[in-house]
């Protein structure tokens, strides 16, 4: 079972319900990722749920997070590509996933 961190943004600007897309995908993960906060590391990826598509925290986020990074700024993409995505990423044991 994969560890994947959650983090969304703050939902300053959102154009779509980033709350139903997270059901969605959480619906879609069941028995394949098990979630935790972003200060749970180690993890094998972190899912970013955006509200709109600037994606603000990513600015913020130190580049080798890019390795393990899924973005999500719209309600467009399946769930099931969202989590396929997620479990195609590999955790790197010199890279300490974390804030």
């Amino acid at each position: 079972m994969k560890r994947v961190a959650l983090k969304f943004c703050g939902g300053c600007d959102c154009t779509y319900d980033r709350a139903m897309q997270w059901e969605r995908i959480r619906a879609e993960a069941v028995d394949k990722i098990q979630w935790v906060f972003l200060d749970d590391a180690p993890y094998d990826a972190v899912l970013m749920i955006h509200g709109c598509p600037v994606a603000c925290p990513e600015k913020h986020l130190d580049p080798l997070y890019a390795k393990v990074l899924v973005s999500v700024n719209d309600d467009r993409t399946e769930s099931r590509h969202i989590v396929a995505k997620l479990m195609e990423k590999v955790f790197i044991p010199h890279l300490v996933c974390g804030p």
